[in-house]
């Protein structure tokens, strides 16, 4: 539970600043590239040691850099989107290739153990060595490192292995769309630029009665608010209060249940297989709700879906707890899939919606610090101690 705990702990702690950072720099696409690539360093660091204080360490380096990642994302597409209630459609893919990958990792894991390498010194065949003497000595050792290695990829070292692989089209993703930003930008200067027929007599004008005065700058209404004063103003809300409150909620029950439910799955015969399998059908559940997640945000509001995603805790909880078997928790996955889609897209919307101008990014960060920062927290200690009573 105190492991579990360090990664959304920290996320509470710095996601806020990092926002804060990105909305001052004007340059988000920088600290994106920055923490993204940190925290996928700090990933694959973990596997080099078993040692407690050496894991906790590069689990919080990891969430350090990695706490701004998704949301900085979100708040870049959300500032792209012409109508906000499309969000969900694009947050989709994301939950589909989720299920996916963590379904691909769970069965490559319950193989990976049944693999037994032979001497991995003498596991070359004599007829491939002799054909390495052809090759200059560097890559005769490079070819053995690299076979040394690939055959010391089982466990979970394999699942790191697998998100390395998977954060190159992830890092040629970020660039392309930082280029679509910049193409977007530039469109937009240049339809700016060129002047309005039906306007161009009343500019004139009004340029003629103005000589006197300092030309007030395009930037004046996009200003950005103070950190300080736009959390103020946020505090002075007491819509935003409680919705912040709720989603605190909601991040304990999460904490709570995601840290063991595949506590429990192993506890009744389940594998990395059928870890997978739950995870698949979460995602597989939850992408229809995501495409229709804008309509039913607007027919329920926020506040309802928050009370919803709630009570589905209580329900979850009470199907793992009967569970006697590994799919009998399916059922609860599709309920994770389902609930989460509503929840985290009427989030996102509502609070790109009441955000300060210029702190998009801020009030997302501030989202995912209560949700996956100090609620997760909270409910992976209140989780991991519980278990230990029982």
């Amino acid at each position: 539970g105190m492991l579990g705990a360090v990664k959304p702990f920290t996320t509470f702690l710095v996601a806020p600043i990092w926002g804060a950072i990105s909305d001052g720099s004007r340059n988000p696409f920088f600290i994106l590239k920055l923490t993204f690539l940190v925290s996928l360093v700090g990933q694959l660091l973990v596997v080099v040691s078993h040692d407690y204080l050496y894991i906790t360490a590069m689990v919080f380096l990891t969430a350090l850099f990695n706490a701004p990642v998704k949301s900085l994302l979100d708040s870049m597409v959300m500032d792209h989107l012409h109508h906000r209630s499309t969000y969900g459609r694009l947050r989709l893919w994301g939950q589909l290739g989720f299920g996916l990958g963590s379904s691909g990792v769970g069965y490559l894991l319950s193989k990976s153990t049944d693999v037994s390498w032979k001497d991995s010194a003498a596991s070359l065949s004599e007829a491939f060595e002799e054909s390495l003497l052809k090759y200059p000595a560097l890559m005769q050792k490079t070819i053995k490192l690299a076979n040394t290695s690939w055959k010391a990829l089982t466990g979970y070292k394999l699942a790191f292995f697998t998100y390395a692989a998977l954060s190159v089209p992830t890092w040629l993703c970020i660039k392309a769309f930082e280029r679509l930003d910049g193409e977007t930008k530039i469109n937009h200067d240049a339809k700016a630029a060129v002047p309005n027929p039906t306007t161009t007599t009343t500019t004139v004008a009004a340029k003629s009665n103005n000589k006197d005065k300092k030309p007030i700058e395009k930037e004046s209404n996009e200003k950005t608010t103070s950190v300080t004063r736009g959390l103020l103003l946020v505090l002075r809300n007491p819509d935003a209060l409680l919705f912040f409150f709720l989603v605190l909620m909601v991040g304990i029950s999460s904490g709570t249940i995601e840290n063991f439910a595949y506590v429990r799955i192993r506890e009744v015969g389940g594998t990395g297989k059928e870890m997978g399998i739950s995870r698949l059908v979460s995602s597989l559940a939850g992408a229809p709700m995501f495409w229709f997640s804008g309509s039913l945000g607007k027919l329920l509001g926020v506040d309802r879906i928050l009370v919803v995603s709630l009570l589905n805790y209580v329900l979850r909880f009470l199907i793992y707890a009967g569970m006697r078997n590994p799919y009998h928790g399916l059922p609860a996955e599709a309920l994770r899939g389902l609930t989460f889609a509503a929840f985290w897209s009427s989030c996102t919307i509502y609070a790109h919606k009441v955000s300060p101008p210029g702190l998009h990014a801020t009030m997302l960060m501030l989202v995912n610090a209560m949700y996956g920062g100090l609620g997760q927290s909270l409910g992976a200690i209140f989780g991991g101690k519980l278990q230990h009573a029982v």
